[in-house]
């Protein structure tokens, strides 16, 4: 193979690999996860964006903001859709129940910034289990009253307060993965116009 056909073979790689990969794990998360390929495939493709990082800084600036642009939408749609899967799993089968404080449980984290807080609470439910309830900010309850929780009968979310969420909107995730497609695309086209001139 001369070395002009093994550029234009370079350039064919990176034009089709970058979108059909991107859209690949793209859909694998939407869809509900990645698979054990889709998750290798993630990984390879991280790799080598960040590979080629200093490549593109050097020979085509502009798609090295493209690719950190593809990068940190990739990030925030990964998010964006686990957050919406266990708000809609708890939308559809969470289970609403009266439970009892019975702990604060404090944290002391100050490279956190947390110093003695009260981070999290113990729960007795009606049925006798006792889950811990991560707090995320919000105002611990008093021990010894009653709250209103929502709990996943599988137990694969983590339990939180109040009652069942509304079904998620899925309007940032979409924007998410518009600007993961579009960002793939456009790097890919200008990835391998420098592949093939290299």
């Amino acid at each position: 193979m001369t070395a002009e056909a093994a550029r234009l073979a370079g350039a064919a790689v990176v034009l089709v690999g970058v979108p059909a990969g991107m859209y690949y794990v793209g859909w694998a998360m939407w869809e509900g996860g990645p698979s054990p390929w889709a998750a290798l495939l993630c990984i390879a493709i991280g790799a080598t964006h960040w590979a080629l990082f200093p490549f593109l800084v050097k020979e085509a600036a502009p798609l090295a903001l493209v690719l950190m642009v593809l990068n940190i939408s990739w990030i925030l749609m990964c998010i964006l859709r686990s957050d919406m899967s266990q708000d809609q799993r708890m939308h559809d089968q969470g289970v609403t129940e009266q439970a009892v404080v019975t702990q604060w449980i404090r944290t002391s984290d100050p490279m956190g910034g947390t110093h003695d807080e009260v981070t999290a609470i113990a729960l007795k439910l009606p049925g006798g289990g006792r889950p811990r309830l991560e707090l995320k900010g919000a105002r611990a309850p008093a021990v010894g009253t009653t709250v209103q929780v929502t709990r996943d009968p599988q137990g694969d979310v983590p339990i939180r307060l109040g009652s069942r969420p509304d079904a998620p909107g899925g309007v940032l995730a979409t924007i998410a993965l518009v600007v993961v497609l579009g960002t793939s695309l456009t790097l890919s086209t200008g990835a391998a116009a420098v592949v093939k001139d290299w």
